[in-house]
């Protein structure tokens, strides 16, 4: 007795008939949405990145340029982003608290950063510590640290 026949074709149809029954979900839809819009920004943001000295629109600083006790929206990115300066005692989402000088090839360690301003930064509920850092090919030598919060202050953390 032998063993039955398998036709490719016919198992191959099945299975297109089968993923056509099958609803995409929502949340997958959703999931892929978002990673496809994400990617877009970062790419919009890594083209459109202004470089130290060029104008930026009013309002917008180098986030490297940023001192202590300035407030801003915090960037949507980490490195060497633009930001958005505002009043500490109007709508922020951070508020620098030091500015780190960086000995030369340093700005590639980024988490020994980010530990130097968790050491130098005091306990803000609802804020967490974030770090920005000069990419290779800037002239900058220092790292702001800044508190990022989890919901819109209206005052200084100071």
């Amino acid at each position: 007795m032998s063993a039955p026949q398998h036709d490719p074709e016919l198992f191959d149809e099945l299975m297109r008939a089968e993923r056509r029954r099958r609803p995409v979900g929502r949340v997958a839809v959703a999931v892929g949405m978002g990673v496809f819009v994400l990617a877009g920004v970062l790419i919009f943001r890594a083209v459109t990145r202004t470089t130290p000295g060029e104008r930026l629109p009013a309002g917008e600083v180098h986030g490297l340029d940023v001192t202590a006790g300035q407030c801003f929206w915090s960037p949507t990115g980490s490195g060497e982003v633009d930001v958005l300066l505002t009043s500490c005692t109007g709508r922020h989402t951070a508020e620098a608290f030091a500015v780190l000088p960086l000995a030369a090839g340093e700005y590639a360690l980024y988490q020994q950063t980010l530990d130097r301003c968790t050491a130098v930064a005091r306990p803000i509920p609802g804020a967490r510590v974030q770090v920005m850092t000069p990419f290779l090919e800037s002239s900058k030598q220092q790292a702001v640290c800044y508190y990022r919060f989890a919901a819109e202050m209206t005052a200084p953390v100071r």
